[in-house]
């Protein structure tokens, strides 16, 4: 009896690592800086720059639903596409790493297409960015870093990422096989069980909606775009701090950026998002103040972007933000009761 409340409040337990993780961030940050510096760095910004980043990110959503109606097999229309993947971003900075779940569940609303259909199209598309990830920072760290043993080491992570993708087009050839192998290795490893067999069946079940290889290279070329704008984002805002600059710094820079956010964080990503920029412009010697002024009016872009954009695709579809956010929830502990059993 004593463990239900528990059970209702235990979302908040399941962030309080990310808090506590960007708080620390956070507080070394500011240990860091000089404020003054970095307030005077922060009145530089050219708030032009700010208006173009601000139109290139929309283009970036843009393009990005482009790429998931595509895994979708072009079930649903350019326009419910777009406001779905708005509203996932908004309530990623709600709920952190709840925005796919919430994409899936809206899914429905506007297509016959149950979660873990909708679901696995979104766990093909971060494969996809993990993908890009990894290879733009291996194309770029042997330059920003000038460490002999890296080369052999992102030679390493890239083969590793291309075996999986090896692997996974194997599997979908063997799905019955590979279904056996993984019943048999829920009953050996409860850790297999919770955090790998659901999902890879499930990435197994997206890629095998993508019937039509047109779709697939369609969705590919679209990611590769998002990704080139998020890029021209990095460069025009840094260059209204530093001036000039080689491009392949705001490629690094995004590939760094990619990887950092994966880390918990508190909502938003404060402090994490922040402290990852600053690590990486640190590569460059570019000082804290200056790193921190560019962390912050870039964040500023993204997040007041997001909330006008999902606020919009929210009255636009007709959607309530208080009941997603609870559909999200509810699909959570569905997922962490499935996981404990």
């Amino acid at each position: 009896m004593s463990k239900l409340p528990e059970r209702k409040n235990s979302p908040w337990k399941r962030w309080l690592p990310g808090i506590l993780v960007s708080g620390i961030i956070i507080y070394v940050l500011i240990r860091l800086i000089d404020v003054d510096a970095f307030l005077s760095a922060i009145q530089r910004t050219n708030y032009l720059y700010v208006l173009a980043a601000i139109a290139l990110l929309v283009l970036a959503n843009l393009t990005r639903a482009c790429a998931w109606r595509e895994l979708l097999g072009r079930k649903i229309t350019l326009k419910d596409a777009f406001c779905i993947v708005n509203e996932g971003y908004l309530l990623n900075q709600i709920i952190p790493r709840s925005g796919e779940i919430g994409r899936a569940l809206l899914v429905n609303s506007v297509v016959d297409m149950n979660f873990f259909q909708a679901f696995s199209t979104i766990l093909i598309e971060r494969a996809m960015d993990l993908l890009i990830t990894a290879i733009l920072f291996l194309a770029t760290i042997g330059q920003a870093v000038a460490l002999e043993w890296i080369v052999p080491v992102a030679i390493t992570i890239l083969c590793v990422v291309a075996a999986g993708f090896i692997f996974l087009i194997w599997a979908i050839k063997r799905k019955e096989k590979v279904e056996n192998w993984c019943s048999r290795m829920e009953i050996r490893s409860p850790f297999f069980k919770k955090y790998i067999s659901a999902n890879l069946q499930a990435l197994i079940s997206g890629v095998e909606i993508i019937q039509n290889g047109h779709h697939l290279f369609s969705a590919i070329f679209w990611i590769v775009v998002s990704w080139s704008l998020w890029i021209a984002i990095t460069y025009l805002l840094l260059y209204g701090f530093i001036g000039a600059y080689p491009l392949w710094w705001a490629i690094f820079i995004q590939s760094v950026l990619a990887l950092g956010i994966a880390l918990p964080s508190a909502p938003a990503g404060l402090g994490v998002y922040e402290g990852t920029l600053v690590a990486a412009l640190t590569v460059f010697q570019i000082n804290n103040e200056v790193a921190l002024s560019f962390a912050v009016i870039m964040h500023v872009v993204q997040l007041t972007t997001i909330a006008v954009l999902g606020i919009s695709s929210l009255i636009i579809q007709g959607n309530s933000l208080s009941a997603l956010v609870d559909s999200v929830l509810q699909r959570l502990r569905i997922r962490r009761s499935e996981n404990d059993e």
